[in-house]
């Protein structure tokens, strides 16, 4: 009686291995929170974050103000929810038409987490 031996038991290096055998990816969350970075012209910092609590809302989550005097502007940096950006433009977009605003980047840790660091 032959015996019969599959090639994969002879030299299972040579073949891939199976779907099986294969650690599945795992998959990462997708981005939740973005920073988009605004300037806007002018000496009154305090004045910029009122007009951004007053246009934004509930849609402001965490933001970082800097005033440069020599150049005469305030930029801030805002972390966004996602799903809020659309929303967010349109009102910076209306209610400071002279602001620059900046690309939209990405953060690396959720709001939740940079939330729970600063306090």
């Amino acid at each position: 009686m032959a015996r019969s031996m599959l090639l994969s038991s002879l030299v299972p290096q040579l073949l891939p291995p199976s779907p099986a055998a294969v650690p599945r990816a795992v998959a990462l969350p997708a981005r939740q929170h973005v920073r988009l970075r605004v300037t806007v012209p002018g000496d009154t910092p305090h004045a910029v974050r009122r007009q951004m609590h007053a246009l934004l809302g509930d849609a402001l989550g965490l933001y970082i103000v800097r005033h440069d005097a020599r150049r005469k502007a305030v930029t801030v940096d805002l972390e966004l929810a996602h799903a809020d950006v659309d929303a967010v433009i349109g009102a910076l977009l209306h209610g400071l038409p002279r602001a620059t605003l900046g690309r939209i980047t990405p953060l690396r840790t959720s709001h939740k987490r940079a939330h729970a660091v600063l306090h």
